[in-house]
C-alpha cells in the first residue's frame, strides 16, 4: 500500500532537515542540551541527540515518534511536522511548566 518516495523529493527533504539542523536553536538536543542531534521526533517536532532518541523510543510511538535525520526516509507529513515545530516553539509549549534549567534525567 505504500509507495516509494522518488529521489528528487527525499533530497530535497534531506536538504531541508541540514537547513532545519543549522538554526541555532536546533543545534543541541531539544532535551539535555547537547550538541549536533541527529534524530528528531518528527510529531513532537523536535530535534534530539541519540541518547534522548532512545528514551523517547523507549516512551512508544503512540507517545514519540523518532526518526534519524541521516538514515530514514522522511514523508511530507513529518517534513510538516518538524518544519512547523523545531526545538524553540516545541519546547515553549511541551515544556511551558518546567522549571527554568530543567534538564532532564540520564534515565
Amino acid at each position: 500500500m505504500s509507495q516509494k518516495q522518488d529521489k528528487a523529493t527525499t533530497e530535497r527533504h534531506s536538504k531541508t532537515l541540514r537547513e532545519l539542523l543549522k538554526r541555532p536553536e536546533n543545534k543541541v538536543c531539544s532535551d539535555c542540551k547537547r550538541n549536533d542531534p541527529r534524530w528528531a521526533s518528527w510529531n513532537l517536532g523536535v530535534f534530539l541527540c541519540i541518547r534522548c532518541s532512545g528514551i523517547h523510543r523507549s516512551m512508544g510511538t503512540h507517545i514519540s515518534k523518532v526518526k534519524s535525520v541521516d538514515l530514514d526516509v522522511w514523508t511530507v507529513e513529518q517534513m510538516n511536522s518538524i518544519q512547523k515545530w523545531g526545538n524553540k516553539r516545541a519546547n515553549a509549549y511541551w515544556e511551558a511548566h518546567l522549571k527554568p534549567g530543567h534538564i532532564p534525567p540520564d534515565q
